[in-house]
């Protein structure tokens, strides 16, 4: 069997570390997006469940 040349003229390094690098940025991004939509979904099921009474109240507003 012939392996194939993946030195690339002395550059493969450089090359193949890219390759790596980018994948390894796209799985991060897309794991990071997964774990901030549950966030999120979690957050607006909680502030469904609390009544808005309580929300108001925790408010720091002041009225004059």
């Amino acid at each position: 069997m012939n392996w194939p040349d993946l030195s690339m003229g002395g550059y493969g390094f450089y090359v193949w570390g890219s390759y790596i690098f980018s994948l390894i940025a796209i799985v991060w991004e897309l794991w990071s997006l997964s774990h901030r939509k549950k966030a999120i979904v979690q957050q607006q099921q909680l502030s469904r469940s609390v009544p808005a009474s309580v929300l108001r109240e925790s408010a720091n507003e002041t009225t004059s």
